[in-house]
């Protein structure tokens, strides 16, 4: 398994190059840092026989790579290995990351006896999505894992599990690259065309990635630049609701990209992020970073009520919003 693509990854896979690994690891970072490949490489690393693991040749990690490893399981947020139905009777929607089910039929096959490999492995993907029943469950059996039996947890939230499974758990922090660093990473990858300014800040590089070939990259810097218009006063409130009414997004992301606009915003004005060549409305107005981020708020909020009351007006919901925005630029 190749992890030279994800140039960001270097160093951690240094660190355990040649230690040996711990029974409970925890690794977490945002969506699109390729943690899941971080995860299983690691885990055909521990489970490879050769002494230049992962060596993709040996018996196991053909077993491996094939996806039939018999000590070797994972749990997602929506499937399992087909190995952990032979220890549940439950549904087989029930045997995935989210539910209590699946973490009992993960825990009887780490109880198990390895059989091809000297090491017993389990991962959960998406553990973002347990909830406290899973979370105990699994602490059960993390407080005897022994030596040769290991489970790593993949998170996009950092400080989600309980303290209690933390305390028992190694943890890795994958951090998304600098500005630079992605540059790089885009150019490398013939994406010539594009840069992180195409991107929202603190887009991360699979993300970005994902943009580029679902031909999206092209969407922030347009919703940027549209936001950034009405801000200056350049385009009326009717020719931005024309816009948004156009533009081939749900009404849920709609309201997800200004608020973003207005995070970038709010980022900018504390120093948090650098400066955008499209976001030119912050030179010379004074924003008030609490005004920001109250709108902010009844934004978030505004979408919670889109859930309950999904036939609210869009149109006069975007006129309300971008009326309390022109009032933060004025």
């Amino acid at each position: 398994m190749n992890l030279e693509k994800f140039p960001w990854l270097t160093e951690v896979v240094s660190t355990y190059k040649n230690i040996n690994f711990p029974s409970s690891i925890i690794i977490e970072g945002e969506s699109g840092l390729a943690k899941n490949h971080l995860a299983n490489f690691f885990a055909q690393k521990l489970l490879c026989s050769d002494d230049f693991a992962p060596c993709s040749n040996c018996n196991s990690c053909n077993y491996f790579l094939a996806g039939s490893h018999p000590d070797f399981c994972f749990l997602s947020a929506d499937s399992c290995s087909s190995i952990l139905h032979s220890y549940s009777k439950a549904k087989i929607d029930s045997m995935n990351s989210k539910k209590i089910e699946g973490v009992r039929a993960l825990n009887e096959f780490i109880a198990m006896t390895h059989s091809v490999s000297s090491h017993r492995l389990a991962i959960i993907f998406d553990g973002h999505n347990m909830n406290v029943n899973s979370q105990n469950a699994l602490l059960k059996t993390l407080e005897e894992l022994p030596e040769n039996k290991h489970i790593f947890l993949v998170s996009n939230k950092r400080k989600f599990f309980l303290p209690t499974i933390y305390s028992r758990s190694n943890i890795i922090t994958i951090n998304n690259p600098t500005a630079d660093a992605l540059d790089k990473w885009i150019t490398d990858k013939g994406y010539i065309d594009y840069s992180t300014l195409d991107f929202a800040p603190d887009s991360t590089p699979l993300e970005i990635e994902t943009q580029i070939n679902n031909d999206m990259a092209g969407q922030y810097r347009e919703i940027t630049q549209n936001l950034n218009s009405y801000c200056l006063g350049e385009i009326t409130t009717p020719d931005l609701i024309k816009f948004y009414k156009e533009i081939n997004i749900t009404f849920d992301e709609k309201i997800n990209s200004i608020i973003l606009f207005l995070k970038t915003c709010l980022g900018i004005e504390k120093d948090f992020y650098k400066t955008h060549p499209a976001i030119t409305s912050l030179d010379n107005a004074k924003i008030d970073p609490m005004l920001i981020s109250d709108l902010i708020e009844q934004l978030i909020e505004y979408k919670y009520q889109l859930l309950k009351v999904p036939s609210l007006n869009e149109q006069i919901g975007l006129n309300n919003f971008f009326q309390k925005i022109k009032n933060l630029f004025s």
